[in-house]
């Protein structure tokens, strides 16, 4: 098995500068996909990747594409360097990147399993994050018909790329905001084992938000619509999948 971290950017240059030295030191190559940013700051993100040619890589999409989609031209490269497993971080610092090691261990020995941050939150989170969190545990759960997903919308994962490519063959996955929560929606929905790892996420102070109220809200709408549909359409087999686990225990 071998991993390498994947980074999707957009306009985070100063923290991701930040970032990189730290990451450096953990001696895993790493995937930067800048998604169309803007041209500040670039200059000195593409001198820390010819610095480092060896270790780093730089994708640029050509426009702004959205998180997913960065995620996915990510997991296409990788595969093309021979990785097996890719390792989702955001570009803005928020993750504790000491905790790639336990993410590492459990995927190592059980490597099928997609891997996903539980984060644990300091004071520094906002309160409107939280409860929008809540609302989307509750919908997940709906959707999977289980309490499989423990938290949706994580941007710290472990993909395996088989696992991984799996859905993107035999779903619509969504490329900005609505990517995180709908992946592990359709990997449950795919038997794909998901496991669960407490990780303080912290939100650093001047930290920018990429969401756009109106635009992502309609988006998160339109997701959880779809997802509901295909719930329905797959409640039997779901409502199976349920009572074997249950079994199980």
């Amino acid at each position: 098995m071998k991993y390498c971290l994947v980074i999707p950017h957009y306009n985070h240059f100063y923290a991701l500068l930040k970032l990189l030295p730290k990451l450096a030191k953990r001696s895993l190559p790493c995937i930067i996909v800048d998604d169309g940013s803007e041209d500040e700051g670039l200059s000195e993100l593409q001198k820390i990747v010819i610095e480092h040619a060896s270790s780093i890589h730089l994708i640029c999409h050509d426009y702004n594409r959205g998180k997913g989609a960065a995620v996915i031209s990510a997991s296409y490269h990788a595969r093309t360097l021979g990785y097996s497993h890719i390792i989702q971080l955001d570009a803005d610092g928020q993750h504790d990147i000491n905790d790639i090691d336990k993410f590492i261990a459990y995927s190592q020995l059980h490597p099928d399993t997609i891997v996903s941050g539980k984060p644990v939150f300091d004071e520094s989170v906002p309160k409107v994050r939280l409860y929008g969190r809540k609302i989307t545990d509750f919908w997940v759960a709906v959707e999977t018909l289980s309490f499989q997903i423990k938290d949706a919308l994580c941007g710290f994962r472990i993909y395996p790329l088989k696992s991984f490519e799996l859905l993107l063959d035999n779903y619509r996955i969504g490329s900005r905001m609505d990517f995180d929560t709908e992946v592990l929606v359709k990997a449950v929905w795919s038997s794909i084992p998901l496991y669960f790892i407490d990780s303080k996420v912290i939100y650093p102070k001047g930290g920018v938000s990429h969401f756009k109220y109106w635009r992502d809200n309609k988006l998160l709408i339109g997701l959880h619509s779809r997802l509901m549909i295909g719930m329905l359409l797959r409640s039997p087999k779901l409502s199976y999948q349920r009572l074997m686990s249950l079994l199980k225990k």
